[in-house]
């Protein structure tokens, strides 16, 4: 491929990714998140507003996770049945955070209302921490 060729895709790529940003069809990751302003997070602020369960099912459309910092890495995230009978948190990571990977799961968690933005979690006090973004609100 010449390089005017490889240049003239990478333009189209450019313009079809800046699209789907201006549609909200896509999230950014990467600097942009890191720029905004955050607040610690509480379970309020996590909660999946389409969350279902085998009681309540849903129409099949994708959970809505918030956009979130999880020890500083930029993630989504959502508290809810999410499909089981179980509330759980779940977090899916930009890029796999050294203790979780690329995504972590869990029932066993807990964000007290005396220390938002910390979020307990397993049965041996293990933490992270959490916040959102001020401009979700």
């Amino acid at each position: 491929m010449s390089k005017a060729v490889g240049e003239f895709q990478y333009q189209l790529l450019i313009i079809k990714f800046k699209e789907l940003i201006s549609n909200g069809d896509i999230v950014v990751f990467g600097d942009t998140m890191l720029e905004r302003k955050t607040r610690p997070a509480t379970e309020e602020d996590l909660i999946v507003p389409n969350d279902n369960h085998p009681m309540q099912p849903g129409d099949g459309t994708p959970f809505v996770f918030r956009s979130v910092l999880v020890d500083g890495q930029p993630a989504k995230a959502g508290i809810g049945s999410l499909g089981g009978y179980s509330e759980r948190i779940a977090i899916g990571f930009e890029k796999p955070h050294s203790d979780f990977g690329k995504e972590f799961a869990t029932k066993h968690f807990q964000i007290r209302q005396d220390e938002p933005g910390r979020c307990y979690w397993g049965h041996d006090n293990q933490s992270f921490t959490i916040e959102v973004f001020v401009d979700d609100d």
